[in-house]
């Protein structure tokens, strides 16, 4: 605000000096008529951005230019006035009415009338598009975090909907892995619940829930698995929106059905360098697994986050063959 009011008094300023510089004469009346007309300039100005163009422009625009047409006449009437008055004897002296210079300093005088209004117009204008676009902004960002929030929302029960299931399989097949399991979920079920509501998580603790989340997979998996997560993190403290890999983690799981494909796989890496974040996965695909109805909401879910979050910070590639499904996320957090 005082930064404002700073410029506006340079301005100002500004003006009187260069009218003060084409003073005819060193008469101090001169000096205080100049005065006087920049402070009626000041009055045309005040009066067109605070009162005219907020009441006229946007609605009733051939008014405003009308009614800016009268206050430019009427300011102008009161300077000649004021030059009579001040000046009775130059007139008297000079006819300066019917002289030459008088024609000049007259339409100097209509010329700072003209630009000061213009002036004033332009600069309403760039105040009424920046509030516009702030008010543009505001409202993307509120609909852009309500969008967030549901996004997020539907983490926990899509979450919870796969997980109970996995108990539920192992505790059809009478696992003796199954109370291993419950307790491993509410280690999931804290983090997903508590640490989640947060906008940005430490990317160590998603590294951990990651690997809660294989570990709880792979017990209905018997035998030997073929799963591997490697990570190599050099600031594990960095932050980032909680549970964006592990839609990809679930579709893996989802779609390579190890517990019934011995040869399947599922590769992550996950790394983090100067700022960067790269998440590779590839599995396999189990062709003989029917695709149930629904299927793929996660990553829909998680494209959408990742729009809203990282917008132009982010690449995602989705590479899709007939024994073989890849993920190639990249995350510039810097």
């Amino acid at each position: 605000m005082f930064k404002k009011i700073l410029l506006q008094v340079f301005f100002w300023a500004t003006i009187l000096i260069i009218n003060l510089a084409f003073m005819a004469g060193r008469d101090p009346r001169t000096g205080f008529f100049e005065f006087a007309c920049v402070v009626i300039y000041a009055i045309v100005f005040y009066f067109n951005i605070l009162l005219l163009f907020p009441k006229f422009y946007e609605n009733k625009r051939f008014q405003y230019f009308i009614l800016g047409f009268v206050m430019i006449f009427t300011a102008m009437m009161i300077i000649r006035t004021l030059d009579d008055v001040l000046f009775p004897d130059w007139k008297d002296r000079h006819h300066r009415r019917n002289d030459w210079l008088e024609v000049i300093l007259a339409f100097r005088q209509a010329l700072w009338l003209v630009l000061i209004f213009l002036i004033g117009t332009v600069y309403s204008i760039q105040g009424m598009l920046n509030r516009q676009i702030k008010r543009h902004e505001k409202v993307m960002e509120e609909k852009l975090q309500t969008e967030l929030q549901l996004l997020k929302a539907q983490i926990n029960p899509h979450f919870l909907f796969n997980a109970l299931n996995n108990i539920y399989s192992l505790t059809y097949l009478k696992s003796p892995k199954a109370p291993e399991s419950v307790l491993k979920l509410s280690e999931m079920l804290r983090y997903v619940i508590e640490e989640c509501n947060d906008e940005k998580v430490a990317l160590h603790k998603e590294i951990a829930y990651i690997e809660n989340f294989i570990e709880f997979n792979r017990m209905k998996i018997p035998g030997k698995t073929n799963i591997e997560f490697k990570h190599d993190i050099q600031n594990e403290d960095i932050q980032i929106a909680p549970v964006l890999f592990v839609p990809f983690i679930e579709n893996s799981f989802k779609y390579s059905r190890l517990e019934e494909d011995k040869d399947g796989f599922i590769y992550m890496e996950l790394r983090e360098s100067a700022g960067n974040i790269y998440f590779h996965i590839k599995n396999s695909i189990f062709t003989e697994r029917t695709i149930l109805p629904g299927s793929g909401k996660g990553i829909s879910n998680v494209k959408q986050r990742l729009e809203i979050i990282y917008q132009l910070k982010h690449k995602l590639t989705l590479q899709e063959k007939p024994k073989e499904y890849a993920v190639e996320l990249e995350i510039e957090l810097s």
